[in-house]
């Protein structure tokens, strides 16, 4: 049932429907548990592409011990790794779980958001993961539904090219099915642009409207063809306000590990500390950052932390990459919540329907179901 007028709003919640609701999303995504929530799925992503390049080097015949001890936690595939087929097999395996470990991450975080845009500050991360095993089938199934439209006008447009080998009428067929090909090459390109898009706005249709694989390929395509403008310039706002929060967060991160540095550094008598958390990431992924790069200005050059050496050391460093991981995850997390009010705009200025108060009205009758009868259909009507 639609949420309407009809309805008692009864929930709190401060969105206006309109674009200038995605400068709000920085707010939004500035939410621990959201955070916690994207720092433990960008770990667990990291960990399981990690492994899988590892087993690329060992496919393809080189020593895991040498280049563990020189790229630890990032190795970078050479030319040794890209001649062998099987360890870009394994690569692409480890990308490919990597991606959907992040997918099913952005749900749970999207359903959080919801919840939290709709007031339940109740709503738990173990909820959210219920949530998202019951409804992981399409946010994985959706963007390989669209590739796999992809993949089948671009074999037409093959099958099309191949017959233009025909001897005497091929010519022929291309010229009358050009405007034909033509317009199968502007659906393309628009599913393109969708297939990209599903990666952020699946979740997020899911978690708005708990629909199945059928109902978020509508959504995705309806929305995107109904609201263009309306999500380019929520994306422009969202972004307009995320780039500054996060660099505002960056200087109080930076300012922390400062002041944490420095009194660590008077009272424990070892020197080094806050250089040891900055150049925590350059001593885990040697191969990706430069040597003692820090983790909040990535082109200057850090000491290598002093006194603080062997497993303490380690442990410093350890530290550094657990703090950039949760300034990454709040980039995540207030991306997810841009997302989430772009699309909540977007479906009521397509619709006029409001998800949050839908929602409202689906809890209140499960509420009736559970606990009493149910009066009016079990809506929630304005006496």
């Amino acid at each position: 049932m639609q949420g309407s007028d009809k309805v008692e709003k009864n929930f709190v919640h401060s969105l206006s429907f309109r674009v200038t609701d995605a400068f709000q999303a920085a707010r939004y995504g500035f939410n621990a548990r959201n955070i916690w929530a994207f720092w433990k799925g960008i770990l667990l992503a990291w960990l399981v592409w990690v492994f899988f390049v590892y087993l690329g080097f060992f496919a393809a015949g080189d020593s895991t011990g040498e280049r563990f001890s020189s790229s630890l936690l990032c190795p970078l595939p050479d030319a040794l790794f890209t001649a062998s087929t099987p360890a870009l097999v394994l690569l692409a395996a480890g990308s490919l779980l990597a991606l959907i470990i992040l997918m099913l991450t952005s749900l749970k975080v999207s359903k959080l958001t919801f919840e939290q845009i709709r007031g339940d500050q109740f709503y738990s991360e173990r909820d959210a993961g219920e949530f998202c095993r019951k409804h992981r089938k399409p946010v994985l199934i959706t963007p390989l539904t669209v590739l796999m439209g992809i993949t089948a006008g671009i074999a037409v447009l093959l099958l099309l090219g191949l017959t233009g080998r025909i001897p005497g009428a091929g010519a022929f067929i291309v010229a009358v099915f050009a405007v034909p090909a033509w317009l199968l090459g502007l659906l393309l390109v628009f599913a393109i642009i969708a297939f990209v898009l599903s990666f952020f706005l699946v979740p997020v249709i899911i978690a708005s409207t708990g629909g199945d694989t059928f109902e978020c390929l509508f959504e995705l395509f309806s929305i995107l063809s109904a609201r263009p403008a309306r999500i380019f310039r929520g994306v422009l706002a969202g972004i307009s306000t995320r780039i500054p929060a996060l660099a505002l967060l960056l200087l109080f991160g930076w300012g922390s590990v400062l002041l944490v540095g420095s009194v660590t550094e008077i009272s424990s008598g070892f020197n080094g500390t806050g250089a040891g958390i900055e150049s925590g990431l350059s001593r885990f992924a040697p191969d990706l950052v430069p040597f003692y790069s820090s983790i909040f200005s990535p082109v200057s050059s850090v000491d290598s932390g002093g006194s603080w050496t062997g497993i303490p050391g380690i442990i410093l460093s350890a530290s550094g990459v657990a703090i950039l991981l949760a300034l990454i995850a709040y980039w995540c997390s207030s991306c997810t919540a841009m997302w989430t009010v772009i699309y909540l705009g977007a479906r009521y200025s397509r619709d006029s329907e409001d998800l949050l108060l839908r929602a409202e009205e689906e809890e209140y009758r499960e509420f009736r179901r559970m606990y009493g009868s149910t009066d009016r259909g079990g809506d929630r009507k304005s006496e």
